[in-house]
């Protein structure tokens, strides 16, 4: 219920008209919020073209590694496939990182960061928010599915040969791992935020976090490890460049349009209109 709320706000500030003058991108939810989304995703196909050399470095060293990892999939998997290599520890540990890359977890804590924002009137906590539900969506809901079908690699738990690929193929939804690549989303947008405000005391626990969902997923067999290393590579990536791509942040003071704002409410939905 909490998952279709969010979507459904999500989906309303798509629809709301992005304010002329004024608008504040950075805010979730604000009028200029939706127009912002979806100028970013129409910009992701573009995205390679105008990398740099550092970013053409990074994307290769992911591709190099997880192209290294394909060399131990099967290897792996049959490790922990082997019930002695189990225990109830790691089973436990596993249950609770494994969450940090799904909805469970990921849709309380950030609108708890968002509405913490709206009740302080905190600019980086609302620009959190804005900044992690954007690269979720991208990362786990655009450019995750699009590889994941363009790839066709079968999940562990099915005993599939690992290196067998069918591209478009339903059901086939191994390569990349959405959770990691969700939880790596999430992990860098607060820490590219963080920063700012309180150096890099938070980077290890968010990555340890993300890493742990990463580990997780290999571990209770329904990825392969490449699958979570090039998972952690788009996330990383995805996170970064909303986090830290120029915004507008307009100013209200000097626009005499009327602008739309909308806050959850009790009964669903509240439209403020600024005057």
């Amino acid at each position: 219920m909490l998952l279709k709320s969010v979507q459904a706000l999500l989906i309303a500030a798509l629809l709301v008209p992005a304010a002329k003058a004024g608008g504040d991108e950075t805010v979730f939810l604000s009028p200029a919020y939706g127009n912002r989304v979806l100028k970013d995703i129409i910009e992701v196909p573009t995205k390679p073209f105008h990398w740099d050399k550092t970013d053409w470095t990074i994307a290769g060293s992911v591709i190099g590694a997880t192209g290294l990892a394909f060399i131990a999939d099967r290897a792996i998997a049959d490790y922990y496939r082997n019930g002695d290599h189990r225990s109830g520890f790691l089973t436990s540990l596993s249950d609770v990182t494994t969450h940090f890359g799904d909805y469970k977890m990921q849709v309380p804590l950030i609108m708890g960061i968002w509405v913490t924002g709206l009740a302080t009137d905190d600019k980086t906590m609302k620009k959190i928010a804005g900044d992690a539900t954007e690269a979720s969506l991208i990362a786990a809901g655009v450019i995750n599915p699009a590889i994941v079908y363009l790839t066709g690699r079968a999940l562990p738990c099915d005993n599939m040969d690992p290196y067998k690929f069918e591209p478009f193929t339903p059901r086939k939804y191994s390569f990349p791992s959405g959770h990691t690549t969700a939880a790596f989303a999430l992990a860098t947008v607060l820490d590219q935020n963080l920063r700012s405000h309180y150096g890099y005391w938070q980077t290890p626990i968010l990555f340890a976090m993300a890493s742990g969902t990463a580990v997780s997923r290999v571990y209770d067999q329904t990825h392969y490890i490449s699958d979570v290393i090039f998972g952690a590579g788009v996330g990383w990536a995805v996170g970064y460049w909303v986090s830290n791509k120029p915004r507008s942040t307009g100013d209200s003071n000097k626009s005499d349009k009327p602008t739309v704002q909308l806050f959850p409410s009790l009964s669903g939905m509240t439209a403020m209109i600024k005057f």
